[in-house]
């Protein structure tokens, strides 16, 4: 038996064996996915892990039974492998149960976009390597700088991802910065090993002499980095089950919406220039009153937070809307918000109601409006604003002059609006 060939067998009984492991815990709590959503979003993740882990598997045992030489199509499938394993790895991110937001974790919002869209990333670069497959007349050193280094930033990319979500999700679950590091490190030194091993095959002479040697390195990387994603994941799961305060209120048997709001603390409305993103950010207390703070993005400026506009600049205001599409409008700034949070809002916390006179129960040194002169420079903006111009009319003058009527309304706002609209997010 050559070494490489230990190398192999050893490779496919590590992942092996720990796939086999993960997939009896997934086995174990596949049931709780049809009671409780949390629960199934993260036996989904664990199942891409599970494909992850095993497609190591597959590539040992294809090489323990095709040990050819370093040729074109024998470069090519080990890489097309190499980025099923990519695949599932970066699929399975946006399943984890973290809480940190970032402009990563932001492309998680919608798992099922994030997993069409990475799917498609996997479709054009299968088709890169067949397309080099098919033109290339002679494998020459450009022809593997092409196809390996493609896969090469690929799989950095997915790794780098990979220990952002592992960083944090350890993390949220209580661990120290000593696990925090070593979390770091490993990460690392896997995508050492993901650029050494290339470079030993492809360039002849000092580094094909360590290639045995970069092998045991990285067995030893992968190791720790399999063991890294199953000790989450028990830890995970005996959590969940453990945690005495999620048992008190029976979370183990509810859905994902019984997580409530308890108290809203504060208010961010804004737009974010470098991504392209109109958002809305609450900082609140869940039921347990633990504090939170999350933000929900969006590239386009919907209706629903043009709500959440129009109620925060009364509220600056000291203004209560009335109006025949109120009540529609409280409805969707709660689903709004409560379509992409597991933090659910109701409008009873949300709103203060006196007669038909709605506005924020927030304070309003709560609310913080960024980016208003682009906000005001919208025409989706003011026409809304124009739509309930009247009720940021004093009583007084709607009084002196009979705003009821609807003729002497709309030649109020004609003359009016304009002035009004200059100064509205000052």
């Amino acid at each position: 038996m050559t070494f490489k060939q230990f190398y192999l067998l050893g490779l496919f009984g590590i992942t092996f064996s720990i796939a086999l492991f993960l997939f009896f815990l997934w086995i174990s709590h596949a049931k709780k996915s049809k009671k409780n959503s949390y629960y199934k979003d993260i036996n989904q993740g664990l199942l891409f892990i599970i494909f992850a882990i095993f497609s190591w598997s597959v590539v040992a045992i294809y090489k323990i039974f095709d040990l050819k030489e370093f040729s074109l199509s024998y470069i090519i499938n080990d890489r097309i492998l190499s980025s099923m394993n990519n695949l599932f790895l970066l699929i399975s991110l946006a399943f984890f149960p973290i809480k940190k937001k970032s402009i990563l974790t932001s492309y998680f919002v919608r798992k099922e976009k994030w997993v069409i869209n990475v799917f498609i990333i996997f479709s054009i670069l299968i088709g890169f390597f067949t397309i080099t497959d098919k033109i290339g007349d002679s494998f020459d050193f450009v022809s593997r700088l092409l196809i390996v280094g493609l896969d090469l930033l690929f799989s950095i990319t997915c790794l780098s991802g990979l220990g952002y979500v592992l960083y944090y999700a350890y993390k949220e679950l209580g661990f120290e910065k000593w696990t925090l590091n070593y979390i770091k490190i490993t990460i690392a030194l896997v995508s050492i090993t993901q650029i050494l091993l290339p470079l030993s095959k492809m360039i002849p002479g000092v580094l094909s002499l360590f290639y045995p040697y970069f092998l045991a390195f990285f067995i030893i990387c992968i190791t720790q980095l399999i063991f890294l994603i199953a000790n989450y994941y028990s830890v995970l799961y005996y959590s969940l089950r453990n945690n005495s305060s999620l048992e008190n209120t029976n979370y183990k048997e509810q859905d994902a919406s019984s997580f409530e709001i308890s108290e809203i603390l504060s208010i961010v409305i804004g737009y974010n220039k470098e991504n392209k993103l109109f958002y809305l950010t609450l900082v609140f207390k869940d039921q347990f009153q633990k504090q939170f703070e999350q933000t929900n993005e969006n590239p386009k400026l919907l209706q629903p937070l043009l709500y959440w506009l129009l109620f925060s600049v009364a509220k600056k205001q000291n203004i209560m809307l009335t109006h025949q599409d109120v009540a529609l409008a409280k409805y969707r700034m709660v689903d709004y918000w409560n379509k992409e949070s597991d933090f659910k809002l109701t409008q009873e916390l949300l709103f203060f109601n006196e007669s038909g006179y709605f506005e924020f129960k927030l304070n309003e040194e709560n609310i913080t409006l960024c980016e208003k002169d682009f906000y005001k420079s919208k025409l989706s903006v003011k026409e809304l604003f124009k739509k309930y111009f009247i009720c940021f009319v004093p009583q007084d003058i709607k009084t002196t002059q009979q705003l009821n009527n609807k003729k002497n309304a709309d030649k109020y706002l004609l003359d009016n609006f304009e002035d009004f609209y200059k100064n509205i997010l000052e």
